[in-house]
């Protein structure tokens, strides 16, 4: 127990929503904001701007970098996506900086799969009205993976698919 609770508080980004401390009930002006505020830019807003130092893409960029930037975290993150209870946002950004890795580095497949992934990440091919689609996202990785996993398992569990993507990339040794 005292395990997972140390691997939660080293993912802020999860740690929040396993808290014991009871919290009041949201007040009602609150609960009007959710409904009322414009929703964070994501990969298809104009403000999102992957690959510029003065998007929102590279503030979301430098934050998981942070998250991630030790072996032990990365392995919490690979484990907790494999279960399902990841944030989405998080592994799909993961994933893009991953890949554009791995293109930086030399050590994207020859054909340029993880590379081409990237570019359809940027042209927002795996986003449905600001939402991610991430079973279509976990079947654009699975054709790329060396060994893909059976066909249920992007229905099914498509996060693990895309942790697959990262351990394939080397994402415990070699980072973000």
């Amino acid at each position: 127990m005292a395990r997972a609770v140390a691997l939660l508080l080293a993912l802020p980004s999860l740690a929040h929503g396993f808290r014991s401390v009871r919290a009041a009930p949201p007040r009602m002006n609150s609960l009007e904001s959710l409904f009322s505020d414009k929703p964070p830019p994501s990969w298809g807003s104009p403000e999102w701007k992957w690959g510029s130092a003065d998007g929102e893409a590279h503030r979301v960029a430098m934050r998981v970098r942070g998250e991630l930037d030790k072996p032990h975290r990365r392995s919490a993150f690979v484990s907790y996506a494999k279960m399902a209870a990841i944030d989405v946002v998080d592994l799909k950004m993961a994933l893009a900086l991953k890949c554009q890795r791995a293109r930086n580095l030399g050590y994207d497949a020859e054909d340029g799969r993880w590379e081409s992934l990237m570019e359809e990440m940027a042209a927002s091919e795996f986003e449905h009205e600001g939402l991610i689609d991430v079973t279509k996202l976990a079947s654009a990785v699975n054709k790329r993976l060396a060994t893909p996993q059976k066909p249920e398992m992007v229905t099914e569990k498509p996060t693990a698919v895309i942790a697959e993507a990262l351990v394939e990339l080397q994402f415990f040794e070699k980072g973000l």
